[in-house]
């Protein structure tokens, strides 16, 4: 597979992109946190039907920067495009109503120190996919590092579960997992949309405004079906009906669909725009500075704990490096595959994606 390497994004385009995914993602972490939790003020718990606002509001927010800012060179969504690339949306969608839709829920039932302790062990579950669906090796060193963030990971919340335990974490925890697992396929799944590689390789790429329509319409179709379907949609109405809760209720909604539409286009033009070192260095200082806030937030105090918040953020460290000087193996040009793409320069799965 031959191809011309693509041109090298201005820097203050990949510092933009960049700043912009680290504030959205630590200020919509934080604001999720306390907007949802059960137990306390506001008690807006109800997440589906928060998270259904969210997908909404990046749905026509997108579609409007399309004539608004910057047209599309292909044009807008359109039912035949959509049919076309159907077989990479539709996983799409899934896997982000998945993602926002569990994760939101996880935070409802556990606190966001736990929350991103689980989330940092996302690079286990990325190589995994890759050995599984695309035959990807790793050196002994990279599979050491991340049994290290794994084991860091326990060790930082072990004293917190103890402690508290219940069948609401335990859930937390459950979900928290699946909504990572789905972010990690849809990182994939967009960067096939947008770079135009792998099984798209013969087909135009896609706008990122465009692939934000189709992701966010879907994921609130299948929320708007969930929230229908469960007791939430009665003490959600019900919170709205109340005068005493009905102002705080929408200021959430407004200001966490504000974010998270901002969050979501930065995501996109950060996997676009960025390279392997900016991406690496954002990401990773993103999940540094989360875990290690969220932590002093959520009173850790025990030497264990601390302990394994330190052995996570040298073995993330220690991942990151080895993923930029790690040289993949050469594979041959009729292998078809997302990793086929490194030769012409496209970003791979070993580039990090996204992280929220």
């Amino acid at each position: 597979m031959t191809g011309v390497l693509p041109e090298q994004p201005a820097l203050w385009k990949q510092l933009l992109a960049c700043a912009s995914f680290c504030i959205f993602n630590i200020g919509l972490c934080e604001f999720n946190s306390w907007a949802l939790q059960k137990d306390r003020w506001p008690g807006f718990h109800f997440t589906w039907f928060y998270t259904m606002f969210h997908m909404l509001v990046s749905a026509i927010a997108a579609f409007l920067l399309q004539w608004s800012v910057t047209k599309p060179a292909m044009g807008g969504p359109t039912f035949q495009q959509a049919w076309e690339y159907r077989l990479l949306i539709i996983p799409m969608g899934l896997c982000s109503y998945l993602m926002n839709g569990l994760n939101n829920a996880s935070l409802a039932l556990v606190t966001l120190f736990l929350n991103q302790a689980i989330k940092v062990t996302l690079p286990f579950f990325t190589m995994s996919f890759s050995f599984l669906f695309a035959n990807k090796t790793y050196s002994a060193m990279m599979i050491f590092v991340v049994f290290g963030l794994c084991v860091g990971s326990v060790l930082s919340v072990w004293h917190k579960m103890s402690a508290e335990g219940g069948s609401s974490s335990i859930m937390g925890v459950f979900m928290c997992i699946i909504g990572m697992m789905a972010g990690a396929i849809k990182g994939v799944l967009v960067m096939i949309l947008c770079a135009g590689v792998g099984p798209m390789a013969d087909k135009p790429k896609l706008e990122p405004t465009v692939v934000l329509v189709y992701d966010c319409s879907i994921a609130f179709v299948l929320m708007l079906i969930t929230w229908a379907c469960l007791d939430e949609r009665e003490q959600s109405i019900a919170y709205l009906s109340d005068p005493d809760t009905r102002a705080i209720g929408l200021i959430i909604i407004a200001i966490g669909s504000s974010m998270a539409f901002c969050f979501n286009l930065s995501m996109f033009y950060f996997t676009m725009l960025t390279t392997a070192l900016t991406a690496t260095v954002g990401s990773s200082g993103v999940k540094v500075l989360l875990i290690v806030v969220s932590a002093v937030q959520a009173g850790v105090n025990d030497p264990v704990s601390w302990f394994g918040v330190a052995t996570v953020v040298v073995t993330l460290c220690a991942y990151s490096y080895l993923t930029l000087h790690e040289k993949p193996k050469p594979l041959p040009a009729d292998t078809g595959g997302i990793e086929a793409a490194t030769t012409a320069g496209a970003k791979t799965e070993q580039t990090p994606l996204i992280k929220p």
